[in-house]
């Protein structure tokens, strides 16, 4: 059954918990994958990425096990980190980002008509996906935001 508009309203002003995981191990991850990407940009000729040089977990004391948030806020937060890429030098990077999602489902046909790709034709797969990686971006910035706040 379909859900009123005031329905999803209330449930996007409910808070509820997100978890943080902030720990050595994950530090370590990340420091592996960067690793590894600066070395295929060296590879590449490109020169190794500018990156915070001493990354540590933040300490347990300054956010505790949870944050409670909205689902507004991480939908703020998303739509804010979109509206500032698209200022200066990364708003070619993000138009040229969005663009590349439609042109991935987009395509010419064996009669020269549109046509929609395989992840057109699957696009709640795809979107979902889509999706999922935004919104988590969203969740660390929120997150982020919120512990430079406390500090």
């Amino acid at each position: 059954m379909a859900r009123t508009a005031r329905q999803i309203l209330n449930a996007l002003s409910r808070s509820t918990n997100v978890h943080i995981h902030s720990t050595t191990r994950l530090v370590a991850h990340v420091d592996s994958a960067a690793t590894a990407i600066d070395k295929k940009r060296r590879e590449k000729g490109q020169e190794a990425a500018r990156r915070k040089p001493d990354l540590r977990p933040v300490p347990l004391a300054e956010h505790g096990r949870s944050i409670d948030l909205t689902p507004w806020q991480i939908l703020q937060t998303v739509a804010r980190g979109y509206v500032l890429a698209g200022q200066g030098m990364g708003r070619g990077l993000a138009e040229h980002w969005i663009s590349l999602k439609f042109c991935e489902a987009l395509h010419g046909n064996r009669a020269g008509s549109m046509d929609l790709t395989d992840k057109g034709r699957s696009s709640e797969r795809w979107y979902k996906g889509m999706q999922a990686r935004e919104l988590a971006v969203g969740f660390g910035l929120a997150v982020a935001e919120h512990i430079v706040q406390q500090r």
